[in-house]
């Protein structure tokens, strides 16, 4: 479970997300309402993805799940990339390039230009902060190794001389399940005959 609290392209989010992550590249994020049936489903596996939007009766498909988050979310994250940064990765098979020690503080470039900052805590090197794509994302309140608070802000330019939407993001996790089989029919969804289809452009003009 997590609540998911922030602002991302100027509106505001509160909501809280069932969600169900599977290497490689699975996930189910369901967002709960505070009665009645979950407000949208989200499963992706490789090569397919599904966003049913269940009040307002649409659904979204042949569409990559990362630009499906992203419209929902401002992150640019897809499955693996997903699972990587909620589970305290940062990114998917980090691969260290380079390390530099300032103080108590491990500094380690990572493949594809990632750089994460460690620091101890209870004893061993925790990631406390990374940045990947633009992005700045802060870790706290540790349980058995999983970070169960995330946050995830944007930075001003991400390199290229333009500016992202303002993205802060603060992901409160609970009721971890780690290590467990998730069935595969959890990555699917049948949508039912009389929902609409839409185009991701009518999702990004809509969301977050």
């Amino acid at each position: 479970m997590i609540r998911l609290r922030g602002r991302s392209d100027g509106a505001a989010l509160n909501v809280r997300v069932r969600v169900a992550l599977a290497a490689p590249g699975s996930v189910r994020l369901e967002g709960l309402a505070p009665f009645g049936a979950p407000g949208f489903y989200l499963v992706a596996r490789p090569g397919a993805a599904t966003l049913w939007l269940t009040r307002e009766a649409r659904v979204l498909k042949d569409v990559p799940a990362v630009d499906m988050i992203e419209s929902l979310t401002g992150a640019p994250f897809g499955p693996e990339d997903l699972r990587a940064v909620l589970t305290g990765c940062l990114v998917p098979d980090p691969q260290p390039t380079a390390g530099r020690r300032y103080g108590e503080w491990l500094v380690v470039d990572l493949i594809g230009g990632a750089v994460a900052y460690l620091r101890p805590v209870d004893g061993e090197y925790r990631l406390i902060t990374g940045i990947r794509d633009g992005l700045t994302i802060e870790y706290g309140e540790f349980q058995h190794r999983i970070p169960y608070h995330v946050r995830v802000l944007s930075v001003p330019a991400d390199g290229t001389g333009r500016t992202r939407p303002l993205t802060d993001l603060t992901a409160t996790l609970s009721q971890v399940n780690r290590n467990v089989d998730i069935p595969d029919i959890w990555f699917s969804l049948a949508v039912p005959d009389d929902v609409v289809p839409m185009r991701l452009e009518e999702l990004r003009r809509s969301a977050p």
